[in-house]
């Protein structure tokens, strides 16, 4: 290091090898990634639950949070930290659903998702719940049919991206956006996960 100079940048921790990536097959030409909703400056982590629109050539990042306690009844929901929810959204589990008022992210170890009225139901810790069209929590917005082939910073104008179209041996833990029960459903035969 040259004198004078210090350096107080620490280096983004990605987990690498989600997935064999020899077995990784991407999409035909880039892709337009919709950015509406997303926090521009901000990361997305490679292989992050995307739609591809793929007669359009759009993508559209797939909002699913992972539950990291129990819920079983109030209006706050305690989930991963790093998740692309945004005030205004609705989540649901594919039975019941909420509106999502605020996000606490002070806590290190997890945000609070604050709903506007009781879930309706309990929620399990490690749940995937889904951004859903509705309140009602049954139809998913967005059903993933690819994942995002490499971290990509979300800026103004446009963003174009590689997706993924096939990978297999896929670990569940060392994602950092998880894929919701439809996505996994969706993805069957093209993304084999290990559970």
């Amino acid at each position: 290091m040259s004198a004078g100079f210090k350096y107080y940048l620490v280096p983004p921790v990605e987990q690498e090898e989600r997935y064999d990536v020899q077995t990784g097959i991407r999409r035909r030409g880039p892709f337009k990634l919709d950015t509406q909703n997303l926090v521009v400056g901000s990361f997305l982590p490679g292989f992050t639950p995307i739609y591809a629109d793929l007669k359009n050539k759009f993508a559209y990042a797939v909002i699913n949070v992972k539950v990291v306690e129990e819920y079983t009844s109030g209006t706050s929901i305690k989930i991963a930290k790093n998740s692309l929810a945004y005030v205004g959204m609705f989540v649901g589990s594919g039975k019941k659903g909420a509106e999502v008022t605020a996000i606490d992210k002070s806590n290190a170890n997890y945000d609070v998702l604050t709903i506007k009225a009781g879930f309706g139901e309990s929620i399990a810790k490690d749940a995937v719940l889904f951004q859903t069209t509705a309140v009602d929590g049954l139809k998913q917005k967005y059903v993933s049919n690819s994942a995002l082939y490499e971290r990509t910073k979300v800026e103004d104008g446009i963003v174009l991206v590689a997706l993924l179209r096939t990978a297999t041996e896929i670990e569940p833990s060392k994602l950092v956006m998880p894929f919701s029960e439809n996505d996994k459903a969706n993805l069957k035969g093209w993304f084999e996960f290990n559970e």
